[in-house]
């Protein structure tokens, strides 16, 4: 890689939006555009908007081709970092599209995939909060639950780019059965899906919640942002889910402090925009249930980036701490 040039571009890929931007070491992003994803249309197509959108931000800045480092493509599903290959995403309805070479085909600069956890503890390390941790965990809590771990200085991937399914480690090897095979998993206490489904079932049990009335007695249009938005207004039933979401996450944290012992522990993700309830749970468990000496060692703090997390992670690949690059 050229360290003498200047600029990197992030994208981050979704399932109903994609954002370009050109993004300098300081994460500065100097140019941005999105559109829509369109998943209905072959992935060619789709490949080909990015593209496009690609050409825009470097067309609107007057940024010439040449000075770009790489781009990064943050998204989920699972991934071949090798191949640059998107294997199954289930969000975009692909199956072994290689985004990649035909994205290196037509600009001629290196093109990395990275998972949407990874890219955001990417982005906190190189740009957020924690920049120049070498020992970081991001942790979102949205419509699921994933993590990415920086350790040593290193992002960790497994053999698979895989690594980091943190919502799917197991809290009850007898609890409800979860659609990756395992039971018991995180995701089915703590997640976005889970709240909402939590608060659904307690009402059909005649659970007395503004949620109700709130959503003109339609459950289906309780979701965890509900939740969470009613949980800060005092409703009793949303406080106490909001609190036990807290409860299981801080048991997922400390298994995660045990086995990392990490410098600082970043969370993110839709279900904490609403969730200094929760979070403050989570942190009541890790002193209650961690070894004290590595719990102490762990800062845990909400995350500072906000949807650019994709883009700034995707670009930071090619700008890590200590200006090494990412190795995925």
């Amino acid at each position: 890689m050229n360290q003498d040039k200047s600029y990197a571009i992030g994208i981050d890929l979704g399932g109903t939006k994609i954002i370009a931007a050109i993004v300098d070491q300081h994460g500065n992003i100097l140019r941005q555009a999105n559109a829509a994803t369109q998943t209905e249309e072959a992935a060619a197509a789709v490949i080909g908007r990015i593209g496009d959108l690609v050409q825009n931000v470097l067309d609107d800045s007057g940024i010439n081709i040449s000075r770009i480092r790489g781009i990064g493509i943050a998204t989920a599903g699972i991934i071949d970092t090798q191949r640059q290959m998107v294997i199954f995403a289930s969000n975009l309805n692909w199956s072994d599209v290689p985004i990649g070479g035909i994205l290196q085909e037509r600009f001629g600069v290196a093109v990395q995939l990275i998972n949407d956890a990874n890219a955001a503890a990417v982005a906190e390390w190189a740009f957020g909060s924690a920049r120049g941790t070498k020992d970081l965990i991001y942790v979102t809590v949205s419509t699921g639950v994933g993590a990415g771990i920086i350790s040593g200085g290193r992002l960790i991937t497994g053999v698979g780019d895989s690594a980091g399914e943190f919502g799917h480690i197991s809290l009850d090897p007898e609890g409800p059965l979860c659609v990756c095979g395992n039971r018991g998993c995180l995701e089915n206490y703590t997640s976005g899906l889970a709240l909402a489904s939590r608060a659904r079932e307690q009402l059909l049990h005649g659970v007395t919640s503004s949620l109700l009335v709130d959503n003109g007695n339609d459950l289906s249009r309780i979701t965890a942002r509900e939740v969470g938005e009613a949980a800060d207004r005092g409703d009793i039933l949303s406080m106490t889910l909001m609190k036990e979401a807290g409860y299981y996450l801080g048991v997922g944290l400390t298994n995660l402090i045990h086995l990392f012992n990490p410098q600082v522990i970043v969370i993110g993700g839709g279900v904490m925009k609403n969730g200094h309830l929760l979070l403050a749970e989570a942190k009541n468990v890790i002193r209650e249930r961690s070894i004290s000496r590595m719990a102490n060692q762990a800062s845990i703090q909400l995350t500072t980036i906000g949807a650019e997390a994709g883009v700034l992670g995707a670009a930071g690949m090619y700008y890590p701490s200590e200006r090494e690059m990412v190795e995925v």
